[in-house]
C-alpha cells in the first residue's frame, strides 16, 4: 500500500488521548459559563457517552498551532513575560477554581535586540511570520518607547463565521470572559484581552476584560451554583435545546447541548449532526416568525402553530424582543 503524508498527519493528531476522568471538588477555569449538568457529571467522573471525536481533536490541535505562533511572536518581540502560569482562586465556603492562563505580555523590552534577533537568528521560520514580528517590534518601539503595562492574553481560535459574530457585536463569549476574569482575579492584574484568531484568514480580534469588573458577580454566581449542586449531590437539569438572545432578537440551537459529551445520556441524541438536524431548523423557523411579527405582517396558520411551539419550549412571545438589533 502506498503511504500518504495526509494519512500520517491525521492519524498522529488523533492520538491525543483525553485524560481519564477522576472525581474532583474543584472547577476548571475553562468550564466557567458552561452547562452545569455536564460539569457536574464530569466532576463525578461519569463516563461521557459522546467523547471528543477525531475531528474535535484535530480542531483542538489547530488551536494549539495558533497559540504556538502567537507565543513565538510575543517572545521574539521581547514582550512575553509568562506562559501557562497556574492560577487558583477560592472564595470562602465555595469550590476552588483552577486553570492555566495562556500568556502575560508587556514590560520593558529591548527593541533593538529584538529586531536584531528576528533578522539574524530565526531565518528558518516562514518569512511572513518574521516580517510581521519585525513590524510589531517597530510599531511598539515607536508607540511605547517606555514599555507596556502587563496584561493577560487568552487565545481562542475560531471559524470565520464565529469571528464575524464576535466582531460585529464587539463582544466575547460569556464563558471566555469568565475564564479570563478568573486569571485576573487570581493574579490581581488589572487587565486582560481575549484574542480571537480566525482560522479562515488569520485575522485577529481583541476584546478587553478589566479587574475589578461587573463580571465578578457572574463569576461568583457561577461558582456558587456549582458549589450548591455538588454539595447537595443534586444533578442540575439538562440545558434547553433552543435559546433566545433577547438583545439581538434571535433564536438559536444551544451550543451547550450540541457540544455536550453527554449528548446521548442526557438528550437521547446520537451525535451533534442529529442535534443540528433536529433543532437548527426549528430555530430558523422561529426566527422567520419573529421577523414577520417585527414587520407587522399577518400571522399565517403555520406562524400561529410555530408560536404555540415556542411556548412549549418555555418562551413567551409577548416578552421577546421582536425588533432585533
Amino acid at each position: 500500500m502506498l503511504w500518504t503524508f495526509a494519512h500520517l498527519w491525521n492519524e498522529s493528531l488523533e492520538q491525543n488521548e483525553e485524560k481519564p476522568l477522576v472525581k474532583r471538588d474543584y472547577i476548571w477555569a475553562s468550564e466557567l459559563g458552561g452547562a452545569m449538568v455536564d460539569r457536574y457529571l464530569k466532576m463525578n467522573a461519569v463516563k461521557p457517552t459522546n467523547p471528543s471525536n477525531a475531528r474535535s481533536k484535530r480542531k483542538f490541535e489547530a488551536g494549539n498551532i495558533w497559540e504556538t505562533i502567537i507565543a513565538y511572536v510575543l517572545s521574539r518581540a521581547g514582550i512575553l513575560k509568562q506562559k501557562q502560569q497556574h492560577l487558583e482562586y477560592q472564595y470562602p465556603g465555595l469550590l476552588k477554581v483552577t486553570g492555566y492562563l495562556d500568556f502575560i505580555a508587556g514590560g520593558q523590552p529591548d527593541y533593538d535586540k529584538a529586531s536584531s534577533l528576528i533578522q539574524t537568528e530565526f531565518q528558518w521560520l516562514p518569512e511572513f511570520i518574521s516580517r510581521a514580528t519585525l513590524n510589531i517590534v517597530e510599531k511598539l518601539k515607536e508607540q511605547y518607547p517606555d514599555g507596556l503595562n502587563e496584561i493577560i492574553l487568552e487565545i481562542k481560535s475560531c471559524s470565520g463565521f464565529m469571528f464575524e459574530r464576535y466582531e460585529s457585536r464587539n463582544e466575547a463569549s460569556s464563558h471566555h470572559k469568565l475564564q479570563l476574569y478568573h486569571y485576573l482575579k487570581a493574579s490581581s492584574l488589572a487587565e486582560g484581552h481575549i484574542v480571537y484568531v480566525s482560522k479562515d484568514d488569520a485575522r485577529l480580534l481583541e476584546i478587553g476584560v478589566l479587574n475589578p469588573s461587573p463580571i465578578e458577580q457572574l463569576y461568583k454566581d457561577d461558582i456558587q451554583k456549582m458549589t450548591n449542586y455538588l454539595m447537595r449531590k443534586e444533578q442540575p437539569p439538562p440545558e434547553q435545546p433552543i435559546v433566545y438572545d433577547q438583545e439581538f432578537g434571535k433564536f438559536s440551537a444551544n451550543w451547550k447541548v450540541a457540544y455536550s459529551q453527554y449528548l446521548t445520556y442526557l438528550y437521547g441524541l446520537k451525535d451533534q449532526f442529529e442535534f443540528d438536524t433536529k433543532y437548527k431548523s426549528i430555530a430558523e423557523r422561529f426566527n422567520r416568525v419573529i421577523g414577520r411579527i417585527a414587520e407587522g405582517k399577518k400571522m399565517t396558520d403555520d406562524n400561529l402553530e410555530a408560536i404555540k411551539e415556542m411556548e412549549t419550549y418555555g418562551f413567551d412571545v409577548k416578552k421577546l424582543n421582536t425588533k432585533g438589533d
